[in-house]
């Protein structure tokens, strides 16, 4: 009961913090913009309590195994009020830059300086007793932003660690969270763009690098290394072959975990970098960098992905040889001759009317002694000793 209990206060506590993340975003969205039709944003707090409803009643607080849908509502909270706010400062800084004859680097200093906004909050008095809440940061809309940016990613790693693990073994925790944190580490990496004045400046840009960011947020949803495949002492990954779940196993969730990772964040990221150097001369040393590092971290995924088809490959063959091979000794009779000792298996004798062809299939389907060993046998270790000397390359 006190696990169940704890469990449950868990899931409340997260749910709560992403509300309140949800609730600042908005809240500062509608003092940037003083547009009232923002508040409907706080419509997800609807789902919110709903999807809080059924976790807690259905689930007794415990997650969902490779999705995790409370993630999903807060990222429909936070992710409109940012692109509202990112939009609404470019609308300023272009109006700005129209309006005035100051180059680009005296307009940004007088744009941090001239607007900032704080978290203090007058809450009424009562019995003549004002109540206040004054903290004292003073931030910059711009400086704001970049704030529930970070905390975004920060609480999404957080919560994935404070939620109840579910199915999830704290093997498999523990690395989701290493890949969360990795995760995040990039996309902090990849707003860097909006220093750059041919971007802060471009509307075509700005909203391109919010749709691959917004794009790359899907991944914190997804719990892909709740996968069946545990690891050893050694920290391999041990995978079991199926011959009923493909041929060489491609469904399998490290593959989709390394196409999923590529697809929405690092061959995105990697196709805008290249579009800003080439298409708009952003030859900054940030942007040369993080180019360079999202074609390295490409490189190694492809890598991987052809080291683990491989090794699924070879399991596969290998498989297959040892179920021939066992129903092979299965199918040989029991009995003792001068060849091998009694009680081990072997196979009849061929009889003198077997023709030449009809020998050279039983000589391959290892049930004739006039060969030791088989042909077979042989052709199967050369072929293993074949594939383990191309795995070496890799």
């Amino acid at each position: 009961v006190n696990m169940g209990s704890f469990t449950v206060a868990r899931a409340i506590i997260v749910r709560l913090l992403f509300a309140c993340h949800g609730l600042v975003s908005i809240w500062l969205l509608y003092q940037v913009t003083q547009e009232p039709r923002f508040w409907y944003l706080a419509a997800s707090f609807g789902f919110l309590l709903v999807e809080t409803t059924v976790t807690l009643v259905r689930k007794q607080g415990k997650e969902w195994k490779w999705f995790c849908p409370s993630v999903l509502i807060y990222l429909t909270m936070t992710v409109p009020a940012i692109w509202f706010l990112e939009l609404h400062e470019l609308e300023k800084r272009i109006d700005h830059r129209q309006s005035t004859s100051f180059n680009l680097s005296n307009m940004s200093l007088i744009e941090i300086h001239n607007e900032t906004f704080d978290l203090s909050a007058h809450l009424g008095s009562v019995l003549g007793v004002k109540f206040e809440i004054r903290l004292p940061i003073n931030l910059s809309p711009d400086e704001w932003i970049r704030t529930l940016e970070q905390l975004l990613l920060l609480l999404l790693i957080l919560g994935r660690w404070m939620l109840p693990k579910g199915k999830l073994t704290h093997d498999q925790l523990s690395q989701l969270l290493l890949v969360y944190i990795g995760t995040a580490a990039d996309i902090v990496e990849f707003f860097e763009a909006f220093k750059e004045d041919e971007v802060r400046f471009n509307k075509i840009l700005c909203i391109c690098i919010l749709g691959l960011w917004s794009l790359s947020l899907i991944q914190f949803t997804l719990v892909l290394t709740a996968a069946r495949a545990r690891r050893d002492q050694s920290g391999l990954v041990t995978r079991h072959y199926n011959v009923k779940q493909g041929k060489h196993g491609c469904c399998a969730a490290d593959v989709y975990g390394i196409l999923i990772s590529i697809l929405l964040q690092d061959l995105p990221f990697l196709v805008l970098r290249i579009l800003l150097i080439f298409k708009f001369n952003v030859l900054s040393y940030t942007n040369m960098f993080f180019t360079s590092k999202n074609t390295l971290v490409i490189l190694l995924l492809l890598y991987r992905l052809v080291v683990v088809f491989l090794e699924r490959r070879s399991e596969g063959r290998q498989q297959k040889y040892n179920n021939l091979k066992s129903k092979s000794d299965h199918s040989r009779p029991v009995m003792s001759s001068k060849y091998n000792g009694p009680g081990i298996p072997r196979s009849k004798p061929c009889s003198g009317n077997v023709t030449t062809g009809e020998k050279a299939n039983l000589v391959q389907r290892d049930v004739c002694l006039d060969v030791q060993p088989s042909l077979y046998k042989l052709n199967q270790d050369k072929i293993l000793s074949r594939e383990k000397n191309l795995d070496s390359r890799f």
